[in-house]
């Protein structure tokens, strides 16, 4: 099985299998199967970043902090999702550098090296 990664901008593939949205906010028009707000990043950090009063860096630490390790059970269960399916982890960002996605497959292989990464 496989895990890419890409923007919920981005068109619906046949190849993205389970479509999982890590976004606080949707909209009607978004396409995918599984929404999991809990691995959005909090409004203040992503705040912060944005308003550039944080660095990447500080943005990559505090979200491993207050989301992937408060959290992991969540990142736990779409960790096993990706070893019986393939699955498509989908946020707002049009490309995939700095941006929550990535830290979010980057722990999953942590927990399963073998799992293939795909950054669309």
């Amino acid at each position: 099985m496989k895990l890419q990664t890409k923007s919920i901008q981005s068109k619906k593939s046949n190849s993205d299998g389970i479509r999982i949205c890590v976004m606080r906010r949707i909209r009607p028009e978004f396409k995918f199967d599984v929404w999991v707000p809990n691995l959005a990043p909090p409004a203040k950090l992503l705040k912060a970043y944005h308003d550039k009063e944080i660095s990447w860096e500080k943005f990559e630490k505090r979200f491993a902090r207050e989301v992937l390790e408060s959290k992991k059970e969540h990142v736990e269960i779409l960790a096993e999702l990706t070893k019986k399916h393939d699955v498509t982890i989908l946020c707002w960002e049009k490309k995939g550098e700095n941006c929550h996605r990535l830290l979010i497959a980057e722990k999953i292989k942590q927990l399963y090296p073998d799992i293939p990464i795909k950054h669309l």
